[in-house]
């Protein structure tokens, strides 16, 4: 299902990053239900289509406007490799986040990794990365 409103928002002035993310349901009706969000002019989030399935396929064939943002799951990042080779890959920040954290731990290291990833400008990001430098560069690092 695709929302009529949603689909105006890609047409009419979107950035072409989605995230593409899946939970399995339990209960009576087994499947999964899959999400893709998009980005809008403001940063924020928005839904753009939905589908409840059986199995997880969903038959992308054009890979170059494309970018998926996964939680480092390795058969999905070489699926995405060998099926769309032109499409961008990104990792999910909470999940990066969650393996930052097991070494370098502190409120101001996850402030500064959230700022940075919310960066949406290169200028930003080094801004944001410089200040963790400061704060810890082995984090930096």
């Amino acid at each position: 299902m695709c929302l009529a409103a949603c689909k105006k928002g890609i047409l009419e002035g979107y950035k072409p990053i989605y995230d593409v993310d899946g939970y399995h349901l339990k209960g009576p009706y087994p499947g999964q239900i899959l999400m893709v969000v998009g980005v809008d002019g403001n940063n924020g989030y928005f839904p753009v289509a939905y589908v409840v399935i059986d199995i997880e396929n969903l038959g992308i064939t054009n890979g170059r406007a494309w970018v998926v943002i996964n939680d480092e799951q390795k058969r999905l990042v070489l699926a995405i490799e060998t099926i769309l080779p032109t499409t961008k890959h990104k990792m999910c920040v909470r999940h990066l986040y969650n393996n930052f954290r097991a070494s370098h731990i502190g409120l101001a290291l996850k402030h500064r990794s959230w700022a940075a990833a919310r960066a949406t400008t290169v200028p930003w990001w080094e801004a944001e990365m410089e200040k963790m430098k400061n704060e810890d560069e082995k984090a930096w690092k």
